[in-house]
C-alpha cells in the first residue's frame, strides 16, 4: 500500500515539477531540429538551382547506350538516372547527384559545374553567373 501511495504522491507533486522544469529544454530541441530541417531543405533547393528568376528545366531520358557507342557530347547528363539536362544544369533534380558533360571537342567526362574541359580548355557552356550561385 505505501508504495502505491509514494508512486501516486511522486506524479502529483514531483513529476510535474520535473516536466516544468526540462519542458523549456524540450522546447529548445524541438525548435532546433524545426531550424535544422528548415536549413537542410534550403540547402537542398539551392543545389538543384530552383528559386526566383529561375524557369523550370524539363529533364529527358537518354536513349540507352549500345556498346562502344558515345553518349552525346555537351549535354549534361546523370550517369545514375539516364536523364540530359539543358546546358548550364549541375545537378540532377531526380535524385540531386552532379551531372557530368563529355567534352565536346576530346570526349573527356567533366563535371557539369566545371567551367572548362581539364584536358583541352573547351569551355563547358556554364557561365560564371550559374558558378557563383
Amino acid at each position: 500500500m505505501e508504495l502505491i501511495r509514494d508512486v501516486i504522491e511522486w506524479v502529483g507533486n514531483d513529476l510535474g515539477t520535473t516536466l516544468a522544469t526540462l519542458f523549456p529544454f524540450l522546447m529548445l530541441g524541438l525548435l532546433g531540429l524545426y531550424v535544422l530541417w528548415l536549413l537542410v531543405g534550403y540547402l537542398r533547393v539551392s543545389q538543384i538551382g530552383l528559386g526566383e528568376g529561375h524557369e523550370v528545366r524539363q529533364a529527358v531520358t537518354l536513349p540507352p547506350v549500345a556498346e562502344g557507342a558515345e553518349r552525346p557530347r555537351g549535354v549534361p547528363y546523370c550517369s545514375f538516372d539516364g536523364l540530359a539536362f539543358p546546358v548550364g544544369a549541375r545537378f540532377c533534380t531526380s535524385c540531386e547527384r552532379d551531372l557530368f558533360i563529355d567534352c565536346a571537342t576530346c570526349g573527356a567526362t567533366v563535371s557539369a559545374g566545371d567551367a572548362s574541359c581539364y584536358r583541352c580548355g573547351t569551355p563547358t557552356g556554364v557561365t560564371a553567373n550559374a558558378l557563383a550561385g
